[in-house]
């Protein structure tokens, strides 16, 4: 058992010289997950301070020219949730294909009627419109909530302000919003850095797995065959190889998270080691499964960037998970990503201590031994097959 160990051990070194020999391919290698993390950080990140609050751009555009419609439009424009600009209706027709805000408001000409109104009153009512790009929705609900509070304090202001005093028309509640986390390592990079190193150890596990396929085509794989070296070796060789470079990518990309954007471990330093060294380990046994059941190597790619692209979204390796229906949600339980995904951030920045992270832990090593098993029967089989001239 120590020979066959050594035999291992000896393939993988091989493995390792070989990535090394290609410098400029090898620092890629670590740079590319690197740079994937830190510009989905960039571009998702939010301040943390209460006046760097996310405001909704939108336009209005006001029709009549009466003095309740200006006073209501006026009073929404300013408001501190919208960043509003005040155009035409024909600005408005223009620019909402190009989403130059995706949103707008037209207060119409007959909007003036409701100056008059009381309470009970049956008439038609007038109609705010709120026009929006087709990928707006949500932006265009988010504006139809502070139009009607916009309105409804207006009416209230002028119908009851008289009676009982404006400050008898103040809020008679506070809301309180405040992020419910305890963990002061939270930051917004947190979510792009476990996700983006998530999704590059799957591309490079195909990389590797695309390799042994065109090593497979060539003479080389001929020698390494003849020599006496059982195949199990030759691939358990190659996945060690493939997890221990994935694992050292890793560390590396979570390293300078760390250090330049202060991505941090408020958990288990000891679970967050382990779902490393599990996720490093799906990887390699996510190659040897390409080149498994992938045939040829321009087949596998294409079908395995398809894939890894689609099992990143469901997984939430991209954004968070509860931005995807339910179904999604339900259908991406069943994915290693998932579990790996949880893992990293209940390490990460939810502060979660070892024990907690054993579920994705055992779930995400179950995934791999699965593929593994898989891979390396269906490559001896194919050997085999290869051998007697079968295949």
């Amino acid at each position: 058992m120590r020979r066959r160990l050594s035999l291992i051990f000896a393939l993988a070194v091989k493995d390792w010289s070989l990535f090394l020999a290609d410098r400029r391919a090898a620092i890629l290698g670590f740079v590319v997950p690197v740079v994937l993390a830190s510009a989905f950080g960039l571009i998702f990140a939010r301040p943390a301070d209460k006046s760097g609050a996310v405001k909704l751009p939108l336009m209005v555009a006001v029709e009549g020219d009466g003095t309740f419609t200006r006073a209501v439009a006026d009073e929404f424009a300013a408001g501190p949730r919208v960043e509003a600009e005040v155009v035409s209706r024909a600005e408005i027709e223009k620019r909402l294909a190009d989403r130059r805000p995706g949103v707008a408001v037209v207060f119409p000409a007959d909007f003036e009627r409701l100056a008059a109104w009381k309470p009970g009153t049956d008439a038609d009512k007038p109609k705010v419109q709120v026009l929006h790009n087709p990928l707006c929705a949500s932006e265009a609900q988010w504006a139809e909530g502070l139009v009607s509070e916009a309105v409804m304090k207006k009416l209230a202001k002028d119908r009851l302000g008289p009676v009982v005093g404006d400050s008898a028309l103040a809020m008679p509640f506070e809301v309180n919003t405040h992020e419910q986390s305890d963990h002061a390592g939270f930051n917004s990079y947190s979510h792009s850095f476990n996700g983006m190193t998530l999704q590059y150890l799957l591309f490079w596990g195909m990389e590797s797995g695309l390799l042994l396929l065109r090593d497979r085509q060539k003479s080389v794989w001929n020698r390494l065959r003849a020599a006496p070296v059982p195949l199990w070796c030759v691939l358990l060789g190659k996945a060690l190889s493939t997890a221990v470079i994935a694992f050292c990518m890793v560390l590396t990309t979570f390293t300078f998270g760390h250090f330049v954007f202060g991505v941090t471990i408020t958990g288990s330093v000891l679970g967050f080691l382990l779902l490393a060294v599990v996720a490093s380990l799906l990887s390699a046994a996510t190659g040897l499964l390409v080149a498994a059941i992938g045939g040829t190597e321009a087949r596998a790619r294409s079908v395995c960037i398809l894939v890894i692209l689609g099992v990143s979204m469901l997984g939430g390796l991209w954004l968070p998970s509860f931005v995807l229906p339910g179904w999604a949600r339900d259908l991406s339980l069943s994915l290693p990503t998932t579990w790996a995904m949880r893992g990293l951030d209940g390490v990460t920045w939810q502060g979660r201590d070892f024990f907690g992270s054993l579920a994705s832990v055992s779930v995400v090593a179950g995934f791999t031994a699965i593929f593994l098993a898989v891979a390396v029967a269906k490559l001896v089989s194919s050997e085999a097959r290869r051998r007697r001239g079968l295949a």
